[in-house]
C-alpha cells in the first residue's frame, strides 16, 4: 500500500494530495517525531531530578520506537507509522500512570491529544483500534486496581466513574477528533473538486477560445483571398496573394504552384524554394516515379505524407531532400486537373488532416482564378477582335465615303463632258463642219478616256486582298530593283540618280503586289523632284517596328506640306490637280501594305523632300 492509497475513507483522496504532496506530510510526521522526542527527553530529566530512575529509563526507552517511526515515514507508511506510534505512546503513558498515580496520573491527558494528532494521518479503522487500545488501558489503570491486579506508586483509591468518565472523554475526544479530521478531508476534497473543475473549464474555454481564433483567422484569409480573386484577373498576382494568405493557416516552409501539360509537369510560381527549383522552365514528367501521379490521376483529393524521406523515392534527390512533409492539391477547371498546389514542410508531421482540408479550399480559389483569368483573357481578345472591326469597318466607311464621292463628282465629269459636246456634234454634222466635228469627238474620246483610267484605277484597288497571288520568302533589294526596272524610263529622262542600301532584310509577301508598293513610290518621289539640279532617291531599312523590319523610300524633293499629308493617302486626292496621275497611287500603296499586316506614313516638310516609311513581315508568322 503506497502513499496514494492511504486513505481515511475508501472514497478519500490520498494524504499527499490532501496535504499537498508526499513530501509536506512526510515533513509534519517528521515535526511530529521532533515534537515526541523532545517531550520524552524534556519528561526523562524532569522526572530524573525526583528520583523516578524507572520513569526516566522508559521515556528514554521510548525514543527508540519514536525513531523507528521516522524509518516508517522515509518508506512512506504513513498510516502503520501513526499507529505504531500511538501505540508505544499510549502503552508508555499507561506504564507511567501505573507506576504512579494510576487513573489519575497526568499522563493519562496524553491519551486524547494522541488521538487527536492521530486522527489527522490513519485511517476509520485505524481510530477505531487506538480508541479501543485508550479505554482497554484506562480499565486496566482503574479496574487493575480495584482488584489488586497492580498497586499504583502513590495510592489514591480510584472508584468505577473514574473508568466511565475516562472511557466517555476519551470516546468523545476520538469521535470529535475523528468528525472534525473527516470534515476537513471532505471540505477539502470538495473544494479540490471544485478547483479541478474551475480549471478544466477554464482550459476548455481557452481551448474554445482557442478553436474560435483559429477558426476566424481561416474565414478572415478565406475572404480575403476571395477578395483578391474579384478584385483582379491577373493569375500570378493572385497565386501570390493566395500563397501568403495560405502561410497564416497552414505552416509550410515553401509552396509551389504547378501546371500540368500532357505528361510534363511545369512550374508556374514558388515561393521560399530552394536555387535549383527557382530556375527557368523547370519541370517533372508525369510517369510512375512522380509522387504526385495519383492526384493528377484524380485517384485521391489530396497526399498528405510526413515522412517523404523515407516513403517516397523522388523526394530523396535534390532539390528535394530538404522535405520531410508534403501536402499536394490538385488544381480542377470544368472537372480537368490542370495541375497541382504543393506544400512543403522540413519537419516531420508538420501537416494534419484539418491543413490538408483548407489547402483543397484554397486550390478550389485558385482554380477559381484560372478560370475568371481564362474568361476575362477571352473577353479582352474578343474585345480586341471587336475593336480591330470598328476600325477597320470606320476605315472601310471612310474609304467608302471618299468613293461614293469619287463616283458622283470624278466620274460624273466625263460624262459632263461628254453630254456636253453631244449637241455641237449635231450642229457639226447638220453644217457640214468637219474640222469641229474632228474636234468635238477627239474632246469626248479624251473623256470617254479618262473614265476608263479611272475605272481600271477603282477595278484594281478593289481586287488588292481579294485576288491573291501566292506569298513567299522576297529579297527586298529584288523587289527594288525589279520595280527600278519599270520606272527606268521615268528615272533617266529626268537624271533622277537611286540608291539602295546593302544587306536589306527579306520579307514575306505577294511579289507583285509589293513591287507595285515599290514602283509607286519611286513613281512619286520621281514625279514631284520640281526643279532639284540634283535629283535623288535613296531606298533602305532603318530598325524595326513591333518586330517588323521598316523600309523607306526617300526623297529631295518638293516635299509635302505639314498640313496637306493627312490628305495624300485618300482616294484620287491630288495635292496638285496639274501633276500626273489619278491620285489612286499612294491609297493602293497604304492597301497593300496593310493587306500585308504593315504600316504606311510619311514624314516631309514643305521644300526639303519626303520619307514614306512602310513595315512588312520578315516571316510567315508575323503576317496577319
Amino acid at each position: 500500500m503506497n502513499n496514494f492509497t492511504i486513505a481515511q475513507e475508501q472514497n478519500q483522496p490520498p494524504l499527499g494530495e490532501i496535504y499537498g504532496g508526499i513530501k509536506l506530510i512526510t515533513t509534519m510526521y517528521y515535526w511530529v517525531i521532533t515534537l515526541v522526542l523532545l517531550g520524552l527527553v524534556a519528561g526523562a530529566v524532569i522526572v530524573h531530578e525526583t528520583n523516578n530512575t524507572f520513569a526516566s529509563l522508559l521515556m528514554l526507552a521510548g525514543t527508540l520506537p519514536v525513531l523507528a517511526t521516522g524509518l516508517l515515514v522515509r518508506r512512506q507508511k504513513f498510516d502503520f507509522a501513526a499507529a505504531f506510534l500511538s501505540t508505544v505512546l499510549i502503552f508508555m503513558n499507561t506504564i507511567l500512570a501505573a507506576r504512579g498515580l494510576g487513573i489519575h496520573h497526568i499522563s493519562v491527558l496524553a491519551f486524547p491529544a494522541i488521538l487527536i494528532v492521530a486522527s489527522l494521518f490513519t485511517r476509520t479503522r485505524t481510530m477505531v483500534f487506538l480508541t479501543i487500545l485508550v479505554i482497554v488501558c484506562a480499565a486496566w489503570l482503574v479496574f487493575g486496581e480495584l482488584y489488586s491486579l497492580y498497586t499504583p506508586g502513590i495510592l489514591v483509591r480510584s472508584v468505577p466513574g473514574d473508568f466511565y468518565s475516562a472511557s466517555i472523554i476519551v470516546t468523545l475526544t476520538a469521535v470529535m477528533a475523528r468528525l472534525l479530521s473527516k470534515t476537513l478531508f471532505q471540505n477539502f476534497q470538495q473544494l479540490q473538486k471544485e478547483l479541478t473543475d474551475k480549471k478544466s473549464t477554464e482550459m476548455q474555454r481557452e481551448a474554445l477560445i482557442r478553436e474560435l481564433e483559429a477558426k476566424n483567422a481561416e474565414s478572415e484569409t478565406l475572404r480575403e483571398s476571395l477578395a483578391s480573386i474579384v478584385g483582379t484577373f491577373e493569375f500570378i498576382e493572385i497565386i501570390e496573394h493566395i500563397l501568403d494568405q495560405i502561410r497564416r493557416v497552414i505552416p509550410y516552409d515553401s509552396a509551389s504552384v504547378w501546371r500540368v501539360e500532357g505528361s510534363l509537369q511545369k512550374l508556374i510560381i514558388g515561393r521560399n524554394l530552394p536555387g535549383p527549383m527557382l530556375e527557368k522552365n523547370i519541370e517533372f514528367v508525369t510517369d510512375e516515379t512522380n509522387s504526385a501521379l495519383p492526384i493528377l490521376n484524380g485517384v485521391t483529393p489530396y497526399i498528405l505524407n510526413n515522412n517523404v524521406q523515407n516513403e517516397l523515392v523522388d523526394f530523396q534527390e535534390e532539390p528535394h531532400t530538404y522535405v520531410n512533409s508534403w501536402l499536394a492539391i490538385p488544381l480542377k477547371t470544368r472537372g480537368k486537373i490542370i495541375g497541382i498546389i504543393a506544400l512543403d514542410g522540413k519537419e516531420k508531421g508538420q501537416f494534419n488532416g484539418h491543413h490538408a482540408e483548407l489547402a483543397v479550399v484554397f486550390a478550389n480559389q485558385v482554380a477559381i482564378a484560372l478560370e475568371n483569368s481564362r474568361l476575362f483573357n477571352d473577353l479582352q481578345n474578343e474585345l480586341h477582335i471587336r475593336e480591330e472591326l470598328i476600325r477597320e469597318l470606320e476605315t472601310k466607311n471612310a474609304e467608302l465615303e471618299r468613293f461614293t464621292y469619287t463616283v458622283s463628282h470624278d466620274l460624273k465629269s466625263p460624262l459632263v463632258t461628254i453630254n456636253g459636246f453631244l449637241p455641237y456634234l449635231r450642229a457639226d454634222v447638220a453644217s457640214n463642219n468637219l474640222e469641229r466635228f474632228e474636234h468635238d469627238c477627239n474632246r469626248i474620246q479624251e473623256a470617254v478616256n479618262k473614265m476608263q483610267y479611272l475605272l481600271g484605277e477603282l477595278l484594281e484597288l478593289s481586287r488588292i486582298g481579294r485576288i491573291v497571288n501566292p506569298s513567299r520568302m522576297i529579297p527586298f533589294d529584288e523587289l527594288a530593283r525589279n520595280a527600278m526596272e519599270i520606272v527606268h524610263g521615268r528615272l533617266a529622262s529626268r537624271n533622277i540618280t537611286i540608291t539602295l542600301r546593302p544587306n536589306l532584310p527579306a520579307v514575306y509577301g505577294d511579289f507583285q503586289r509589293l513591287t507595285e508598293v515599290l514602283q509607286n513610290l519611286i513613281d512619286n518621289a520621281a514625279k514631284f523632284m520640281g526643279n532639284q539640279p540634283n535629283p535623288q532617291v535613296e531606298i533602305g531599312c532603318d530598325g524595326e517596328e513591333n518586330g517588323l523590319p521598316i523600309f523607306f523610300v526617300r526623297d529631295n524633293g518638293v516635299g509635302i506640306p505639314q498640313e496637306l499629308q493627312g490628305r495624300i493617302f485618300g482616294l484620287f486626292d491630288k495635292l496638285d490637280p496639274n501633276s500626273e496621275g489619278s491620285g489612286v497611287g499612294l491609297a493602293i500603296v497604304k492597301r497593300i501594305v496593310e493587306v500585308h499586316g504593315g504600316r504606311l506614313w510619311v514624314q516631309s516638310e514643305a521644300g526639303s523632300g519626303a520619307t514614306f516609311f512602310f513595315t512588312l513581315p520578315k516571316d510567315e508568322n508575323l503576317r496577319r
